[in-house]
């Protein structure tokens, strides 16, 4: 018992270590941390975000690593780090994440950047990715894709769930009433989260659709430009309306 709480203060003394730390590099060795503790049979998340973070929820840590496009191999990396209770769990969590996001690939999903051949490719007894190394995606999207799939969503650590259905913004208790900012990232989410809903209801998302949901909505006036460029990001619209048909030309 004394020896198991050693371990873990070991674990927390390194986790403080990197409150400084700028964040492109802090969140990645958080969960670097977790996988030793995993390794070590130490589970302690909530301690170590607290510890790295000042909050124990993982607000932080999650934003971070949603914030922008990630390779594929190491967002899989990242939540099978979470959602190991074992050493060897972790491969295992790891490779399902990764067939998950090839079948995701394959039914047309569009939050992919660059060539998904090398993902397409990929078999089910396969357990070496580095042809994946190039490929991104964006993982919000995806992650919401996950937990939209009964068959996936336990593919989805808890805390990320947490703070997904918290709004995936961090708490601040210094935060003003006054109505936020239509931020790139909130103009995504909320495109996202039209886009499944269309979807859903059988109907296909369109530009207009999305600003008439924006504009129902309290707190997304004034986010025109980035919701535009979120649903074109997200759908892959062209920039300009379609073109009017052309008139026909009275019969002589």
């Amino acid at each position: 018992m004394n020896e198991n709480r050693a371990l873990e203060q070991q674990f927390l003394d390194r986790a403080k270590a990197l409150t400084n730390v700028a964040e492109v590099f802090r969140c990645l060795q958080v969960t670097m941390l977790i996988c030793d503790m995993v390794a070590f049979g130490v589970r302690a998340e909530a301690k170590i975000f607290e510890a790295a973070y000042g909050e124990p929820s993982g607000q932080k840590y999650w934003d971070a690593h949603l914030s922008e496009p990630i390779r594929v191999y190491t967002l899989a990396h990242v939540l099978s780090a979470h959602l190991a209770e074992q050493a060897e769990q972790v491969e295992m969590a790891r490779i399902a994440i990764i067939r998950a996001f090839r079948d995701a690939a394959e039914a047309g999903e569009r939050w992919f950047t660059g060539d998904t051949t090398p993902l397409l490719a990929v078999e089910d007894g396969q357990t070496n990715f580095e042809g994946l190394a190039k490929i991104k995606l964006y993982p919000r999207p995806a992650v919401e894709w996950l937990l939209s799939k009964p068959k996936r969503e336990h593919l989805v650590p808890t805390s990320l769930q947490r703070f997904l259905q918290s709004g995936g913004e961090p708490t601040n208790a210094q935060v003003p009433t006054a109505r936020r900012p239509v931020t790139e990232k909130r103009a995504e989410r909320f495109a996202a989260h039209y886009i499944k809903s269309e979807q859903a209801a059988g109907r296909s998302p369109t530009l207009r659709g999305l600003e008439a949901a924006a504009a129902k909505s309290a707190d997304m006036h004034g986010g025109r430009d980035h919701l535009r460029n979120a649903f074109r990001r997200l759908w892959g619209v062209r920039r300009g309306r379609p073109p009017k048909a052309t008139p026909k030309i009275a019969e002589k």
